[in-house]
């Protein structure tokens, strides 16, 4: 990463967009803004970017199409939605994508600023950390920097949030993972929508996980989940 992070900001909103690219400028950032999916698709095709910062409704392609697009080009480029919607369906499909954090128009500068802050902060850690991030499940490997499940020849690519999530499990192993210490550590806050969101991510890692029998993933019912691998 460079000493100035690069951000990759689209929104069709033209007048508070360019006061926000000003603001995280300001805040020391570089930020390339672009007012259409397709526009944004060819910048970030053409230069590096450390994060990306997309609107959800937009005309003709909207920011999910676009993060799709992205995460085709770079699986581990840090993903933050920007919506006016609520609906918790629309929140959830922003997360499940592979989304690093999801603000909810109107929103203050500042809160972007420092969610965007946070982000790269882990994103950094995560780039810094010793060789420990090679876990071994039953038949699988998992390899939380490269956010790679391997088994045998077979590779599953994972999302920033499913290589996270997998990570604590593979941490807590055969232990309790409680339910507000994953949503602190991988959303730094017990939001009730993002703790719906976190059942769709286990399901996910359970899907990923089912070719091995000794694998298991459990719901403790008011507690969290507990991974059981057995040996």
């Amino acid at each position: 990463m460079t000493n100035q992070p690069h951000i990759l900001f689209v929104d069709d909103e033209r007048q508070f967009s360019g006061m926000t690219k000003e603001y995280l400028e300001a805040k020391g950032f570089k930020v390339t803004l672009k007012h259409s999916a397709d526009d944004g698709l060819a910048s970030f095709k053409s230069k590096a970017f450390n994060l990306c910062i997309f609107d959800v409704k937009m005309p003709i392609k909207d920011g999910f199409s676009l993060a799709e697009e992205v995460t085709k080009l770079d699986e581990n480029i840090p993903i933050v939605f920007l919506t006016g919607q609520t609906q918790r369906e629309d929140r959830i499909k922003g997360l499940t994508l592979g989304a690093d954090d999801y603000i909810t128009k109107p929103f203050s500068m500042e809160e972007l600023y420092l969610r965007v802050k946070a982000i790269l902060k882990r994103v950094t850690i995560q780039e810094k950390k010793s060789p420990s991030h090679f876990h071994n499940l039953g038949k699988f490997t998992f390899d939380s920097i490269a956010r790679e499940l391997k088994s045998g020849d077979q590779i599953t690519k994972l999302s920033a949030i499913e290589s996270k999530l997998l990570g604590l499990f593979c941490e807590q192993k055969n232990g309790l993972l409680q339910r507000d210490f994953a949503l602190n550590r991988i959303w730094n806050d017990e939001d009730y929508l993002k703790g719906r969101s976190l059942n769709v991510y286990v399901s996910k890692l359970r899907s990923f996980l089912k070719d091995d029998e000794n694998i298991e993933i459990l719901n403790v019912h008011g507690e969290g989940y507990r991974m059981i691998v057995k040996e």
